[in-house]
């Protein structure tokens, strides 16, 4: 991770960690990868974006020669079951794309990762070397990435009830009441779930929305400033006081309430950049966003492809990631939607979108900052998942034994790097 915020330019557009894997089976000895030599490869992308990633790997088939199988597993089991298998010498996947560059820096550094940094050169990323480094060796390769960048909606159901985005957060919270009353909408605000993101992308994004809150996510991810912190302490009070309200609803798998949200049952979804390719979305241009207001930063988060030092065929492994991360096998998700390159030579006009266009230039126009719990890791991250379901269900309760609990995690995690 790196020591300050992101400079305001298109190579900040994108600093901090992702997820996703694929298999891969050498066919003919082409650049390297010999005949009947088999890859494999594990990723988080299921559905609509396996679909989009099945179209990249169709790209790399063609550039190498490999006949490419692609396996997703869930979140949890990327983190743990990885994990499991590189401390008994095992390489779950000859490429295992991580969600998390904390991860990624201590499986380099616990010596079950091959350095990748002759595989791209920094200048032409939106990502430095040193986000997954330890002692000068870069253990991973970036492909494309997420931007978090506050609440989606449909223009649509804006016109018919004659809401407005809110400037200010006393407009927000006015236009949550507005919402609230329509007939047909069971909350305001769409509850997502994974393993405890995406609830954890809103909680960041309240942390965000106050005073310097850019520069205190940083600080947080160095161990720089505590979770206690008042700021800290009144974002959760911020998120509880709209639970309380009634205004967040039902929490259900991320994935099924793109399906709420679409029916404008919970018509705002604090989401990523991958929206507009969900399959739930039908008309992806019935689609807009704005940040939270108070907020003048968005989080962002890269798919780290990595090798790991007991893959069966290194070499291989290294020539399809080399591939995958190329600004062509970019630009081919790129013009699918819902995809951010970090490659700078993907052309701006690979987005078909005008939304995703747009996203693309905001993001020069505010800071941009790694995910807190994607560059922190666990312990912090599973604790700060488990909390923020525990608030989900019980939120009329004290928040500072919540907060005083994240806290001493957070020292841990961080005092371990």
């Amino acid at each position: 991770m790196g020591d300050k915020t992101i400079d305001i330019d298109r190579r900040g557009v994108l600093r901090g960690v992702g997820g996703g894997a694929v298999v891969l089976v050498g066919l003919g000895s082409v650049g390297g990868a010999s005949a009947q030599e088999a890859i494999t490869v594990t990723a988080v992308w299921t559905d609509d974006e396996e679909e989009d990633f099945l179209t990249v790997v169709d790209y790399v088939e063609e550039e190498t020669g490999l006949d490419i199988t692609y396996e997703p597993r869930d979140t949890e089991t990327i983190l743990t079951e990885t994990l499991i298998d590189y401390e008994t010498g095992i390489a779950p996947a000859d490429i295992v794309v991580l969600p998390t560059e904390g991860r990624v820096r201590r499986d380099g550094e616990a010596g079950h990762l091959e350095p990748l940094g002759d595989l791209w050169d920094e200048e032409d990323f939106t990502t430095d070397h040193a986000t997954v480094a330890v002692d000068d060796e870069v253990y991973a390769a970036p492909f494309g990435g997420d931007i978090k960048p506050g609440f989606w909606y449909r223009p649509s159901f804006f016109d018919e009830h004659g809401l407005e985005e809110p400037d200010d957060y006393d407009a927000f919270l006015g236009l949550l009441d507005e919402i609230d009353g329509i007939e047909g909408v069971e909350a305001p605000l769409a509850s997502g779930n994974g393993d405890g993101w995406p609830l954890s992308d809103v909680a960041e994004a309240f942390i965000l929305r106050q005073d310097d809150g850019a520069q205190l996510q940083q600080d947080l991810i160095e161990g720089d400033a505590e979770f206690t912190d008042d700021r800290v302490v009144t974002a959760f009070e911020e998120l509880q006081d709209l639970l309380q309200q009634g205004y967040f609803s039902e929490v259900r798998d991320f994935g099924v309430q793109y399906e709420f949200f679409w029916e404008n049952e919970t018509p705002l979804y604090f989401m990523g950049s991958w929206t507009p390719a969900f399959g739930a979305i039908e008309d992806p241009e019935d689609l807009d966003y704005f940040m939270l207001p108070g907020s003048e930063a968005m989080v962002t988060s890269i798919n780290w492809f990595t090798v790991p030092t007991y893959a069966s065929n290194i070499d291989a492994a290294r020539e399809a990631v080399e591939a995958t991360i190329s600004p062509d096998g970019q630009q081919v998700w790129t013009e699918r939607g819902g995809f951010v390159p970090t490659a700078l030579d993907v052309p701006d006009d690979a987005f078909d979108l005008e939304v995703m266009q747009e996203l693309s230039e905001e993001t020069d126009e505010v800071e941009l900052v790694p995910d807190l719990d994607d560059a922190l890791g666990d312990p912090f991250q599973a604790e700060f998942w488990s909390q923020l379901l525990g608030l989900w269900a019980e939120p009329d309760q004290d928040i500072e034994p919540v907060v005083e609990s994240l806290n001493g995690v957070l020292q841990e995690t961080v005092g371990d790097q």
